[in-house]
């Protein structure tokens, strides 16, 4: 019985050390543009202070979920919506692409001047993003 509560206790020792271990915290949230939740696109988490680990995540209908490093970030997204297909390639057996409109203005992206504070005690960040400038 001894054996039991030791090998019990050894086993919650090892299940609490091996979580989030790595330093990462799982970011999530919603990103609109105008409103409406942006149909599918790409939000990247890079340091705002120099190199350092950077973590991506596609967003689906409005919708993303990341593990970031806790830290200042520098936040750049990219979206748009399907406006119709084309074949890969001239084979006439190629799979369809879709067209992607971009939609998310530079300001959010290329000249992103979105930086959040992530922390640990905090995992919902939305971004409110607008297409006027």
């Amino acid at each position: 019985m001894r054996r039991c509560g030791w090998l019990l206790t050894s086993i919650i020792i090892l299940a609490v050390a091996g979580c989030g271990g790595d330093g990462l915290t799982v970011t999530r949230g919603t990103v609109t543009l105008d409103g409406h939740p942006l149909e599918r696109g790409q939000i990247d988490f890079e340091p705002a202070d120099g190199p350092g680990p950077r973590a991506s995540a596609k967003i689906h209908d409005g919708q993303y979920e990341v593990r970031v490093t806790p830290g200042k970030m520098k936040v750049r997204i990219t979206g748009g919506k399907v406006v119709g297909q084309h074949p890969f390639s001239e084979d006439p057996g190629s799979p369809p692409v879709e067209d992607i409109q971009p939609l998310v203005p530079e300001r959010y992206n290329v000249k992103s001047t979105l930086v959040r504070e992530i922390t640990t005690s905090q995992s919902v960040y939305d971004f409110d993003l607008t297409s006027a400038p």
